[in-house]
């Protein structure tokens, strides 16, 4: 609710709230949300920066110059390079996903829903059209903590460290590393990552949503309301990173992003850390929800009782903190490795993804190579 007092709905209508998709706040029978109108992939965004406008993959000068790698004195100067390729990326985006909206309209409209959404009947208009009492359109943002552990790295083994330039950098992920293992090595191990217990993290991640939160607000979708961002993924954090080359942060070319704005695995070896970090977001920012995925497995030792309450006490201290959501994996690697090995044995394992469930055996490689190699805590 929170999370929603940029739009002053009134606090009877923000009671009766529901999530829509998986985590995505809206207003139940008032409100045409839209609440997944596109998967938005900011990571590049901070491979346009680093590259002058650049899109490496598409061979494309998309978005505005805003300097060679040697050209920056400063981390702002860096990130303010940055922010221009994302509003250069969310005003190509806004502006398409406002023409898919009248094709819609004109299209699919949606009578039937219509007449049970308020407004639409006194309007006389279709929600397609914005005929709902509120109407906004809600971003997936995807690869939060991706950037900011990428700037991270740049903050500090280049502008306060001076260890290596900016160019250097860009020369190692040019070359996913081969070559530059010294320099990956430095990025994995120097420097305190989202999800390590580090104020430092969690600020830039905030300056990261609040400038994306403040571009999007200002904006109007085709129904005449604001859009809305969350960080949340689905499976895309793994479509968008086979379509991403090496990042600052030491990820490997085409590797997934985390999901959500989930920590990445090496980030801290306690749960404890992640869970405050993410707890510690300003949610004000974050006004379409977040996927906060972590992969829990009991030990042999534990009770029922013991593991209900372990998870419990995860899940009550994260809330307690202020965090937004959280959703559990209680099953091992070693249980899906033995499940890609002998599916015919697995078949109703299920797993969750980001935001939703699915049978482990059904999904493709990539993706559950992805589930394998997240973070595994012990309870």
């Amino acid at each position: 609710m929170d999370s929603l007092k940029d739009f002053n709905y009134p606090p009877e209508h923000l009671r009766d709230w529901a999530a829509t998709g998986c985590v995505e706040p809206t207003l139940s029978g008032k409100h045409m949300g839209h609440t997944n109108c596109m998967m938005f992939n900011m990571v590049a965004a901070l491979e346009m920066a680093l590259y002058d406008g650049y899109h490496p993959l598409m061979r494309w000068q998309l978005g505005p110059r805003t300097g060679h790698p040697s050209t920056f004195k400063t981390f702002d100067e860096f990130f303010e390079a940055f922010c221009a390729q994302l509003k250069c990326l969310a005003d190509y985006s806004c502006d398409y996903n406002n023409k898919l909206g009248e094709a819609h309209s004109i299209l699919r409209p949606t009578p039937m829903m219509s007449t049970l959404m308020d407004n639409c009947i006194e309007k006389g208009l279709d929600v397609t059209k914005g005929g709902a009492l509120y109407n906004t359109s809600g971003i997936a943002a995807i690869g939060l903590a991706d950037i900011t552990d990428s700037l991270l790295v740049i903050k500090k083994l280049v502008f306060e460290d001076k260890t290596y330039t900016l160019e250097e950098i860009c020369n190692a992920t040019r070359a996913n590393f081969e070559g530059h293992e010294v320099l990956r090595s430095k990025m994995l191990t120097s420097v305190k990552l989202f999800g390590s217990d580090s104020q430092e993290a969690v600020d830039i991640a905030d300056r990261i949503a609040k400038y994306l939160h403040d571009i999007l607000l200002a904006k109007k979708n085709f129904r005449g309301g604001p859009y809305t961002v969350g960080f949340w993924s689905m499976s895309n954090h793994v479509a968008f990173g086979t379509l991403t080359g090496a990042l600052p942060s030491g990820r490997l070319s085409g590797k997934p992003f985390t999901p959500g704005l989930t920590p990445e695995a090496h980030a801290s070896h306690s749960l404890l850390d992640n869970i405050k970090d993410v707890a510690k977001l300003n949610y004000d920012n974050i006004n379409n929800n977040i996927a906060f995925n972590v992969k829990v497995v009991p030990s042999a030792k534990d009770s029922h009782e013991q593991t209900v309450n372990n998870l419990y006490s995860y899940a009550k201290a994260y809330c307690d903190l202020g965090g937004m959501q959280m959703q559990f994996n209680v099953v091992s690697s070693e249980t899906m490795r033995a499940a890609m090995k002998n599916p015919d044995e697995y078949r109703d394992l299920l797993v969750r993804i980001s935001g939703y469930n699915a049978y482990f055996v059904t999904l493709n490689y990539d993706l559950q190579m992805e589930l394998v190699e997240r973070a595994e805590y012990g309870l």
